[in-house]
């Protein structure tokens, strides 16, 4: 019984810690090197590596606010303003996948 317990204690605990985890954010970088790359539209783009990302972030085309994130990214790196990501999570190349952005100066 105890066993039982135990067990469905740590699902519990485990799955509720996997469902919270927020995005993270990086430091504020200029944004460079952004490029559609793929035939499925995806977009690239070199910002400081962060956790488990390298130095290339995806921007996915199938993502609510494509245009408004790549938009934001296009002018700060035209500009040479810094932006500040939020992606959740690495795909396994491993590039951070972007979810967000933020301007910083």
């Amino acid at each position: 019984m105890f066993y039982k317990i135990a067990m469905i204690l740590f699902i519990f605990v485990a799955s509720t810690s996997v469902l919270s985890a927020a995005p993270d954010v990086t430091g504020p970088a200029v944004p460079q090197n952004l490029h559609v790359f793929d035939a499925l539209g995806n977009t690239y783009v070199d910002h400081a590596p962060h956790g488990c990302s390298g130095k290339t972030f995806l921007i996915s085309a199938d993502h609510v606010k494509y245009n408004a994130i790549v938009s934001i990214l296009l002018a700060a790196q035209i500009s040479g303003k810094r932006v500040a990501l939020r992606y959740d999570g690495c795909n396994t190349a491993p590039q951070g996948l972007v979810v967000g952005v933020y301007l910083q100066d």
